[in-house]
């Protein structure tokens, strides 16, 4: 998973490095992105934890960290199975049970998808211009959540099944759907936040509505994600941040073009530096002397 996921780091820097030494920086504003894309990190484990209590598991948050950044290299190997299965091993060796981990997090993934196309509806309401089918959704959505609790588990075992696994249904309590989907919606939000910040980082100016760069962020970053061969939604996250970038008028195609792969190496940078000191935490316990 190290060498995918180097390999692309290192294809986007060859990409945006060029243009890179005529950005006049303003880190403050990088900073800020970066410090909200960490908290929404933690919110996101956070929101997988509750989860992981359906099954009778309970998982301390620096545990949980760990599995969740590790594991979450895997999405840069092509295939989208590759989280999961890094995620059920590291918790087998947590002494929990594997199925957990994968079902709580497909869970928290489908709540997840089902909160971020709300953001995406709400925040590009005025653009679509159909308030009262911006409205239903909005409504089917809210009702899903609410339905949740009864039809995830089987969601769960079906896929536990296509998987060559058994796995009993969970009962989930509410508490854990709505945890997971306030901790899914406000890290959207700080999302698309930290994309207007890093904008500004970058280009010296980010203009449009707020609304608007959140709609943008995960619009792309969800289009991306159900991409089931792109690596980390790698060349569809990008298209369609610019080319959103540029129809909202958030900038023209050239600085949206930029935008797309800077924010692609940006975030993969953030992701990275947690798992990696991770690794190096480990490799570090395991070389001390008992």
């Amino acid at each position: 998973m190290l060498f995918f996921a180097a390999r692309s780091l290192i294809g986007q820097w060859d990409k945006v490095g060029s243009r890179l030494s005529h950005i006049q920086f303003q880190w403050q504003w990088l900073s800020a992105a970066t410090l909200l894309v960490l908290t929404s990190y933690l919110l996101l484990i956070e929101g997988w934890r509750r989860v992981l209590v359906a099954w009778d598991s309970h998982l301390p948050f620096g545990d949980a960290a760990r599995i969740w950044f590790l594991s979450n290299l895997g999405k840069y190997v092509p295939g989208n199975i590759w989280s999961l299965t890094a995620m059920s091993v590291m918790a087998r060796r947590r002494g929990l049970s594997g199925i957990a981990a994968a079902g709580s997090s497909i869970i928290m993934q489908t709540v997840s998808l089902a909160t971020g196309t709300g953001i995406v509806l709400v925040t590009s309401a005025k653009l679509l211009g159909q308030p009262l089918l911006v409205g239903a959704t909005v409504l089917a959505l809210v009702l899903l959540l609410f339905t949740a609790p009864r039809f995830l588990p089987p969601l769960v075992q079906w896929i536990a099944g296509l998987i060559g696994r058994e796995a009993s249904p969970p009962t989930i309590p509410a508490t854990s759907i709505w945890t997971a989907a306030v901790a899914s919606t406000v890290s959207w939000l700080f999302y698309g936040l930290a994309f207007q910040f890093f904008v500004r980082g970058v280009l010296g100016s980010a203009g449009g509505e707020t609304a608007s760069y959140m709609a943008v962020y995960t619009a792309a970053y969800i289009l991306g994600f159900i991409s089931p061969i792109a690596p980390a939604g790698l060349g569809v996250r990008e298209f369609t941040l610019a080319a959103f970038m540029t129809q909202l008028g958030l900038a023209n195609e050239a600085d949206a073009a930029f935008v797309a792969l800077a924010a692609r190496l940006w975030l993969t940078i953030v992701e990275l530096v947690p798992s990696g000191l991770y690794i190096a935490a480990g490799s570090t316990r395991r070389s001390l002397p008992n």
